[in-house]
């Protein structure tokens, strides 16, 4: 790779393919103007569909990039900062990767502006949320324009990622285990699945519009669906009882504490 790249993607997982996507589809950067890597020749040829360049070379990325974006799984990551950091040219280093703060990337790869950034796999339907994290004074437009192009941005401190990772970054996994036991209970008294899937997640979506859209507190939004003596109350009752927003809270606790840990290994 003997031209210059505006960004270069090391990693071809899914999210990096949707965040490729949206950068795209945002017309954010021409398909030329970028390169990714990766040692999966089936995921290269995937993104090549785009018309970006590929490569199973991460060091040929590192070295041809101006912004470069890690999307690697954590437990990689050392080999590949080994790797590509006698050659990285980027000023900016962008990195999705769970459990690792600035300051590893920063003992790793040298002084630079860095981004850490926690997005979730609803940016692979462009419903993602990514919680963005620039240095001090560096604030990049681009960088955010990014993930913007697969759905909401909040910019944050890094201090409050292993809480965002708790909520935002984890969060798809409870939200579909409640619309399981949604479906479940719908299929238990008497729905098809597919009428009990169509009937929660619509319920789900529209309720979570309605979150966003009212000024009003969640406890009231609850006690205007139910009424006293009525069919409503009987299920959230039996929840309150269970300990249900306990039990949420609790686990998710126990996310933070295992992203502190990672970071902190």
């Amino acid at each position: 790779m003997e031209k210059k790249f505006t960004l270069g993607i090391i990693g071809a997982g899914n999210m990096a393919s949707a965040i490729l996507g949206g950068i795209l589809r945002g017309g954010l950067l021409r398909a030329d103007r970028i390169a990714v890597s990766d040692r999966d020749e089936g995921k290269l040829a995937v993104m090549a569909q785009n018309g970006v360049s590929v490569t199973s070379d991460n060091r040929e990325i590192a070295a041809s990039a101006e912004y470069l974006l890690f999307a690697v799984k954590p437990q990689v990551a050392p080999s590949v900062f080994e790797e590509v950091a006698p050659v990285i040219e980027a000023g900016t280093v962008i990195s999705i990767m769970a459990g690792i703060p600035v300051s590893k990337l920063r003992a790793a790869l040298g002084e630079r502006n860095y981004v850490r950034v926690m997005p979730n796999t609803p940016a692979l339907v462009g419903e993602g949320m990514s919680a963005i994290a620039f240095e001090e004074g560096k604030r990049s437009q681009f960088v955010a324009d990014i993930f913007s192009s697969i759905g909401k941005v909040v910019e944050l401190d890094e201090s409050k990622f292993d809480a965002v990772t708790s909520l935002s970054g984890s969060g798809p996994a409870y939200v579909y285990m409640f619309l399981k036991a949604l479906i479940d209970g719908g299929v238990d008294g008497g729905l098809s699945p597919e009428d009990a899937k169509t009937l929660a997640v619509q319920t789900v979506r529209g309720a979570a519009k309605m979150v966003r859209l009212s000024t009003a507190p969640i406890d009231e939004l609850i006690d205007a669906v139910c009424s006293k003596g009525g069919t409503t109350i009987q299920a959230v009752e039996s929840f309150r009882a269970d300990g249900l927003e306990e039990i949420v809270k609790k686990g998710m606790a126990k996310c933070k504490k295992r992203s502190e840990e990672l970071a902190n290994a």
